[in-house]
């Protein structure tokens, strides 16, 4: 009768040690499932983020290349280096801010809701109407969104003396 007590016992340890292994092996497959499922999706964000960022960098150079073929025409037409600039600041219908006193065109190019690409280029006055009419000056991401802070919880309390 002994033996067969020691069996019964033995055979629940088993069991028992076989569910809690089962189980510890579904619960860190479906902690994998969702790991994996998170980093899918961030990775599918940053290639939107990405994709969106390229294709206002193509727009800015298409932009930057209209601009110069515009300045080129206007520099052959141009008696002087101040009817020249007078022209840059026509650029301006057609999106470009003209920063007169540093010879800047510039322009913004969004491409999220609080992202935008800054394009600044300084104008020079070529003596060869072969040199180049326009030299980057600036060429960053800005951020257009506001940032609002939270503030409902606070960190840090003096302590009064």
């Amino acid at each position: 009768m002994k033996q067969h007590r020691n069996s019964i016992v033995t055979l629940g340890i088993t069991s028992l040690v076989l569910i809690f292994s089962v189980l510890c092996m579904v619960i860190l497959a479906l902690l994998t499932l969702e790991s994996s499922r998170s980093d899918l999706n961030m990775s599918k964000r940053s290639m939107e983020q990405t994709e969106a960022y390229y294709d206002a960098c193509t727009t800015a150079a298409d932009l930057c290349s209209q601009a110069e073929d515009f300045l080129r025409c206007t520099l052959r037409q141009s008696a002087s280096e101040k009817d020249y600039l007078k022209t840059a600041e026509n650029l301006c219908s057609r999106g470009f801010f003209w920063e007169e006193n540093r010879r800047i065109l510039a322009i913004d190019v969004p491409f999220s809701d609080s992202q935008s690409l800054r394009v600044e280029l300084y104008v020079l006055y070529p003596q060869d109407t072969e040199e180049p009419l326009l030299e980057i000056h600036t060429w960053q991401t800005i951020s257009t969104g506001n940032w609002n802070p939270d503030t409902r919880q606070h960190v840090y309390q003096s302590i009064p003396e």
